[in-house]
């Protein structure tokens, strides 16, 4: 077996594909971990990448599968974060204490009837003849229906208007809008928000596990491998200076970084959003009044859509700040990020950037802190930097697909030939972890299916 990137999803499918007895390759033009990278910065380890670890479930199935221990120790998190809203500031879940908790119950009241069946969606190949799917795709079906998408179901609960513009937020798990994203987006929040985690050790810590498994099962790891060329008919794997040889190819790149290596047309179409993410470092003595994690809301949903499309800064943009404590790897430190919703551009956006500047400021007055400090030697990600093995122009969740896509109707094939095979965010979007871990173990069973005699 091939697999080609060594991300989450890659990196899990190889542990599952070797645990069934299989001879597994992965290989990576860059560092093991895809977008979840340990990076030495200002006498410091940071993490980049995911910072929150929902539906932990997903993660424990694998293990399973394994027959693993969790090694990761996870921590739950206060929920899913303070929202800053227009006119608002809102936690998610909503107090019991707070004037909207009676309209968060009704909300999480509507959305509970599918709770049992989210794991399935997430773990399980989409088939008319598998009961299980068909009974969690029939609970999902009476949720959503009949709204198109997320801004539409939400519209019709007749939320408060500070509750309606939190819960849209959570849209940009899909890298979209609430007015291109599923109606599915709008639910999660009542799923997980009392179901938020992040290892002690921090989130590169799950890199750490999945190549520790990798390896105790022989797999052969190649990061720094950049592949030129895929020949599905032979199986093979040009490297340039050699040529290696599979009996099943998976791809666990996005689809267009496929398309290059199979010598095909690049698909086209609307590109999920980019990030700029930065990350400070402070000592631990220095605390900032700051909760594990903030989002702020764009203003005007509308108006963030439309600039995304055209690929054009927002006025204002979706941004998320995460305060995290480190002990376990490092020596005491609290890291700061900042991740800034931008356009899937290929921008190298610096923070001296006008627009860039603008948005810390409105962090800033939105917080009642001062980010200057902290951020003045920041980490830099940019979308230039998400576009060099990642989707076009950086976009997180590559082409946009129409919303009745998103959940069981996943919007491309796992198995796309004979000897060919995709996994990853190209296949299940959105979700972040549980969706990439959950595309992995899809994969693998419908491989073992492949393989049965």
């Amino acid at each position: 077996m091939g697999v080609i990137g060594a991300g989450v999803a890659g990196l899990t499918l190889a542990c599952l594909l070797a645990q069934r007895g299989h001879a597994v390759t992965v290989y990576d033009r860059g560092p093991l971990g895809g977008k979840l990278q340990r990076v030495w910065h200002a006498g410091r380890w940071i993490d980049s990448g995911p910072s929150l670890f929902t539906f932990p479930g997903v993660w424990r199935l694998v293990l399973s599968r394994l027959s693993e221990t969790d090694p990761l120790d996870l921590q739950p998190l206060p929920g899913l974060g303070v929202h800053y809203v227009p006119g608002a500031q809102l936690p998610l879940p909503v107090p019991v204490d707070h004037p909207l908790y009676e309209h968060w119950v009704r909300y999480c009241n509507e959305v509970a009837p599918l709770a049992p069946h989210i794991q399935t969606l997430l773990t399980t190949p989409p088939s008319l003849t598998r009961p299980r799917f068909v009974e969690a795709s029939r609970a999902l079906a009476r949720l959503l229906l009949p709204h198109p998408n997320a801004e539409r179901w939400l519209r019709a609960r007749a939320l408060p208007a500070p509750l309606h513009h939190a819960l849209a937020a959570h849209t940009l798990n899909a890298g979209v809008g609430p007015h291109a994203g599923s109606a599915l987006y709008a639910l999660l929040p009542a799923l997980m928000a009392h179901d938020v985690w992040r290892p002690r050790q921090g989130m590169f810590a799950l890199i750490e596990a999945l190549c520790g498994f990798a390896r105790a099962r022989g797999v052969t790891l190649r990061p720094d491998t950049p592949v030129e060329r895929l020949d599905v008919r032979g199986g093979l794997v040009d490297l340039g200076s050699e040529m290696r040889r599979h009996d099943q190819l998976v791809s666990a790149i996005d689809p267009t970084r496929l398309a290059g290596l199979l010598g095909r047309a690049t698909p086209r179409g609307v590109l999920s959003v980019s990030g700029l993410a930065l990350y400070g470092v402070t000592a631990s003595e220095a605390e900032l009044p700051l909760p594990p994690t903030s989002v702020i809301a764009p203003s005007d949903y509308r108006s963030f859509e439309q600039a995304m499309r055209a690929r054009v800064l927002a006025p204002d943009t979706l941004s998320l700040v995460h305060y995290q404590h480190y002990q376990a790897y490092q020596a005491s430190a609290r890291v700061l990020s900042v991740l800034l919703t931008v356009p899937a551009s290929a921008g190298a956006y610096r923070a001296q950037h006008p627009w860039v500047a603008g948005q810390l400021r409105r962090i800033e007055e939105q917080l009642g802190v001062s980010l200057h400090g902290e951020l003045s030697t920041a980490l830099r990600i940019s979308p230039a930097d998400l576009a060099v093995g990642g989707a076009t122009g950086g976009a997180i969740y590559g082409r946009v697909f129409a919303p009745w896509r998103a959940g069981p109707l996943h919007p491309q094939r796992y198995r796309l030939g004979a000897r060919l095979w995709q996994v990853g965010t190209g296949v299940h979007p959105g979700g972040g972890l549980p969706g990439v871990l959950g595309s992995a173990l899809i994969v693998d069973e419908l491989l073992q299916q492949h393989h049965a005699p």
